[in-house]
């Protein structure tokens, strides 16, 4: 039988409140200037057309927060389902589906509407480090990708270049030279999961080795996710591998500073909340201890972890809603990060 470690159990944990009656689907990044960024979601619960992005900064490693920002709030979409990455200049792109599926009164639409378009993936921009943002830009419907949902943390590769997943029926990645300002060249990584974590695995080949965690897009099964990996840099993917079975979803991958890979990801079954394992083999094996950063949300609509390494911390964020039955009722909401030991994590994680 799996063991679970709870994480309050080591001695360095800590835990913060970045977000109270908002901060859905948060994701969190290093800024160009050392500084956490978190963009989060804000005005609804899990759906409404009120709904629009909001980011906090930390200066302290995530202790403590700034005054929320802005990132986009548009009358006519519900914004939402944020992707975040930092580019070598320090630019920082965040793309996000502009959700049209709205009539009058905000009231949401069984049908898809075809005037105007239903969603419309889309990007904005800050050049000093998400204190400020610029205009939006709403993809068109010329682009195959137009209307697919970005998701998580964006990867910056060695050679400058940056990697998005956007996905709807099948997960997918898209590509940009020009540090997040354009995108394309989309590739098809797998059409049984949607919402997927990536990251570069140390060593490998030389174009690198990654690792893919996706959620299973049917689910027929209490098997929740799927992983794949990829000897090309993202190109071409094995077939998939299935996770640890029961509610666990959606994902989060970070590699470690001895190469370990942790996995973050939601549980949706009491007790809700936030675990993790973590692989010493870029995700051919993972501890049999399972960790518990949180188990206090209250219902399964929680989790979407984002998790970053500072120094010898490992911090975390995600969320949870307290009115399952309302998705458009944000009060009881709140967005938390939770501060760890990286070395205990690597001594506890065997």
């Amino acid at each position: 039988m799996m063991s679970r470690l709870d994480v309050y159990e080591l001695a360095g944990t800590e835990r913060y409140t970045v977000a109270s009656g908002r901060g859905f689907f948060p994701v969190l990044v290093k800024a160009g200037d050392g500084a956490l960024l978190v963009v989060y979601r804000d005005g609804a619960g899990h759906g409404g057309l009120g709904g629009f992005l909001a980011a906090k900064r930390s200066e302290d490693g995530g202790r403590t927060w700034s005054e929320q920002v802005t990132v986009v709030k548009s009358r006519e979409y519900d914004d939402r389902n944020p992707a975040v990455g930092v580019a070598r200049d320090g630019t920082v792109t965040v793309a996000y589906l502009a959700n049209g599926r709205y009539g009058p009164g905000g009231k949401s639409l069984a049908e898809e509407r075809r005037d105007p378009p239903k969603r419309h993936a889309a990007l904005v921009h800050s050049t000093d480090g998400g204190r400020t943002w610029g205009q939006p830009m709403l993809w068109t419907d010329a682009t195959p990708w137009s209307h697919l949902s970005p998701y998580g943390q964006m990867l910056t590769l060695d050679d400058g270049g940056m990697a998005m997943c956007v996905y709807w029926d099948a997960s997918y990645l898209l590509w940009s030279l020009d540090n997040g300002w354009s995108w394309g060249d989309l590739t098809l990584v797998a059409d049984d999961v949607n919402e997927t974590a990536y990251c570069v695995l140390p060593g490998g080949s030389p174009t690198g080795s990654w690792l893919a965690l996706g959620r299973k897009r049917e689910e027929p099964s209490r098997v929740m996710m799927l992983l794949r990996r990829s000897s090309d840099g993202g190109r071409t993917w094995s077939g998939p591998v299935e996770f640890f079975p029961g509610w666990r979803f959606p994902g989060d991958l970070t590699v470690l500073s001895d190469g370990s890979v942790l996995a973050c990801y939601g549980f949706r079954e009491p007790p809700h909340g936030v675990r993790a394992r973590r692989s010493p083999d870029g995700g051919r094996t993972w501890s049999e201890r399972e960790l518990v950063l949180d188990d206090f949300s209250w219902t399964g609509d929680c989790g979407y972890p984002s998790t970053v390494l500072v120094d010898d911390w490992l911090v975390t964020a995600y969320y949870s809603a307290g009115n399952f039955r309302n998705f458009s009722d944000p009060s009881d909401s709140t967005c938390e990060v939770v501060r760890y030991r990286e070395h205990e994590i690597m001594a506890a994680l065997v």
